[in-house]
C-alpha cells in the first residue's frame, strides 16, 4: 500500500521503493580455528620476512588469515589461507578479499598443518585452490606430526590442477617468489638463490641492528 502525505497545498503519493539488500561478507567467522604459538610464530615470521623482501614492489599484496570470498553473492564460500601472496594486485589495506573485484586469486598460498585442518589442507584445498587459480601451494608441518613430510609443495599443471612435486633435501624453489622454502634444523627458512643466503627474520634483523648500534657507540 502506498503512503499518502497531506499538506495545505497538495496531496502527494509516495510509492514504496525497492532496494536490493546488500550482501554482507564477514571479516571473521564463528568457526575460525585458533592458532598454536608454533603456528602463529611461523606465519608471522614468513609474512614479515616476505613483506621486507618484496617491499619495493607496489603491485604485490601479502596477507595472513584474510578471508577470500570467491563467489559473488555467496558469503558462505570463503577460505582464509594462513599466508597468501598476490602478484599484480595493488598493495593496500583490505578487510576482506573479494575475488570478483580483485580479478586475481593469490598465485602463492601457504597453509600450516594442524590437528583440525590437515585433512582439508591435503584434499579440498588442493582441489579448490587449483580451480580458483593458485599456481603454487605449500603445506608446512612444523611439528612434523600430521603430514607425510614437513614440507609438501604443489604446482599448477597444464590442466589447471595443483600437482604434488618432489622436494629435494627438504627444500623447494618457488618460481613466483624466486626463493627456496627450506626445512632445516627443525625450522622453516626462506633462501635467496641469487644472493646465496637465507633471508633474515625480523628478530635477526633487530639483533643485527643492535650489534651495529653497539659498535657505533
Amino acid at each position: 500500500m502506498s503512503a499518502v502525505l497531506e499538506s495545505s497545498r497538495t496531496t502527494q503519493t509516495i510509492l514504496p521503493t525497492t532496494r536490493k539488500k546488500e550482501i554482507f561478507y564477514p571479516v571473521s567467522h564463528e568457526d575460525d580455528m585458533g592458532k598454536s604459538t608454533i603456528h602463529y610464530d611461523l606465519i608471522s615470521d614468513l609474512t614479515k620476512t616476505l613483506k621486507l623482501f618484496l617491499a619495493n614492489q607496489t603491485d604485490v599484496f601479502i596477507a595472513a588469515n584474510l578471508n577470500i570470498y570467491y563467489e559473488k553473492g555467496s558469503p558462505r564460500k570463503w577460505y582464509a589461507p594462513d599466508l597468501m601472496i598476490c602478484f599484480g594486485v595493488l598493495n593496500r589495506h583490505r578487510t576482506v578479499y573479494k575475488l570478483w573485484e580483485e580479478k586475481q586469486f593469490p598465485q602463492v598460498v601457504f597453509e600450516v598443518a594442524s590437528n583440525t585442518t590437515w585433512k582439508t589442507d591435503i584434499s579440498d584445498k588442493v582441489e579448490d585452490y587449483g580451480r580458483l587459480g593458485a599456481e603454487e601451494y605449500y603445506l608446512l608441518d612444523p611439528e612434523n606430526l600430521y603430514l607425510p613430510l614437513p614440507l609438501m609443495a604443489y604446482r599448477r599443471d597444464d590442466t589447471g590442477r595443483l600437482r604434488l612435486v618432489l622436494t629435494e633435501n627438504s627444500r623447494v624453489l618457488s618460481p613466483r617468489l624466486n626463493l627456496e622454502i627450506v626445512w632445516e634444523n627443525e625450522r622453516f627458512r626462506l633462501f635467496d638463490p641469487q644472493a646465496q643466503e637465507f633471508l633474515l627474520t625480523t628478530e635477526e634483523l633487530t639483533a643485527e641492528l643492535k650489534k651495529l648500534r653497539e659498535k657505533l657507540n
